[in-house]
């Protein structure tokens, strides 16, 4: 009986999959012939030329690599001549999404290549997380929602890091917390991470949950690893050093440059209560700022342009999910996977808290958000077992 219900099982979620799957070439498909527009009304299609704000930004470093690396170099033993000024060095991105645009030769006459490639790695994702998901014991209604959640399927669309660091997430978040480790798997995730630093930004906090993990290891077992210790904090001064400058000049202009329900934080800290007492303002202030920014991240926003109603709702029926699943998580989640979090949402949180950041990290909020739900359901259930029956 238990093998015949492990083969339904599986044949379940190679269905639920088969969706995914599904869902993902019809908005590729589709978007071929029915170009949807983003935020600043730029049309987006995998045969059309990217048009959000950051990908010039990709372009420019493409041009620098191909230029000169020495300069590069040079700009940032500039840099640290005054450490604090933004003004002296330019920003760069990380090698490798430039690296992959590159490779592909991205670009008019050729954007379908990579786009295809992204369609692939975009399929590949959800198969894994679906997975990872069954195994967790969620239902299979949760597993088709999660499967048609359209917020992760317009990262397919969008030639961004964004999919690649969080295809490379998957795979370091499985090596490190599902496998038994081995010199073969710790090799594995090791150079997984590497690339993440070298994709986004957001690797560092993945490297320092690495560093606080094998820290608090060899504090338990009362044993310090020379080489661990040798190794871990030269990659955590090698990369500091590396994405310092992006940290400062993401943190400048925090302050000032994204609004949160028409305000900037600079104005939350300020206070934006005015008829109450600076002692009650600053704090509640200080509060919703927090809270804004939560909210933006998991998606429940605005558009920040000219987005058509109906997306808007689609992209914040993901954040009901998502919003009591960071929440649960924290207040019932592994502490492993609540110090991975709370490191990787930390810079989001101090800086631009935008809900591109979540798509790492969204299948273990969705996890915990269904174990919410599903609590919340057996509560509701047991209440109305308890009330007596009216005659």
């Amino acid at each position: 009986m238990a093998a015949q219900r492990n083969v339904a099982g599986a044949r379940v979620l190679l269905r639920v999959i088969a969706v995914a799957a599904a869902f993902r070439v019809a908005v590729f498909v589709g978007t071929l012939i029915w170009p949807i527009a983003n935020e600043r009304g730029s049309l987006v299609s995998p045969r059309l030329a990217q048009g959000y704000f950051d990908f010039q930004f990709y372009l420019d470093s493409l041009a620098r690599y191909r230029g000169s690396w020495m300069g590069i170099v040079e700009e940032f033993a500039q840099f640290y001549q005054a450490p604090f000024d933004t003004q002296v060095i330019q920003l760069i991105s990380g090698p490798i999404f430039p690296l992959v645009m590159e490779i592909f030769s991205y670009g008019p006459g050729n954007f379908l290549p990579l786009a295809i490639l992204y369609l692939l790695v975009s399929i590949g994702l959800s198969a894994a997380w679906l997975i990872w998901l069954s195994k967790k014991g969620v239902s299979t209604p949760w597993l088709i929602i999660f499967a048609l959640i359209p917020n992760p399927v317009w990262f397919t669309l969008v030639i961004s890091p964004d999919l690649l660091f969080a295809a490379l997430f998957v795979a370091f978040f499985l090596l490190y917390f599902e496998v038994r480790p081995s010199f073969g798997q710790t090799t594995a995730w090791v150079l997984i991470l590497a690339a993440m630093l070298l994709l986004r930004p957001n690797g560092f906090s993945i490297l320092v949950f690495v560093a606080a993990h094998a820290g608090w290891t060899m504090i338990q077992s009362r044993r310090i690893d020379v080489r661990r210790s040798v190794l871990v904090l030269a990659l955590l001064v090698v990369f500091g050093l590396y994405l310092y400058p992006y940290f400062l000049t993401e943190m400048q202009k925090a302050g000032g440059v994204l609004s949160y329900f028409g305000y900037t934080p600079s104005e939350y800290v300020s206070g934006i209560l005015p008829g109450f007492p600076s002692w009650i303002d600053r704090p509640l202030s200080w509060a919703a700022l927090v809270g804004a920014k939560l909210v933006y991240f998991v998606g429940l926003r605005p558009s920040d342009g000219v987005t058509d109603t109906l997306f808007v709702i689609a992209r914040g029926g993901a954040g009901v999910i998502l919003l009591p699943g960071i929440l649960y998580l924290f207040w019932a989640g592994r502490r492993r996977e609540m110090a991975l979090i709370a490191l990787y949402c930390l810079p989001i949180l101090l800086g631009p808290a935008q809900d591109r950041y979540y798509l790492p990290i969204y299948p273990i909020l969705f996890l915990y958000g269904v174990r919410f739900y599903d609590g919340v359901w057996r509560t509701l259930s047991m209440s109305r077992r308890r009330q007596p029956t009216q005659i």
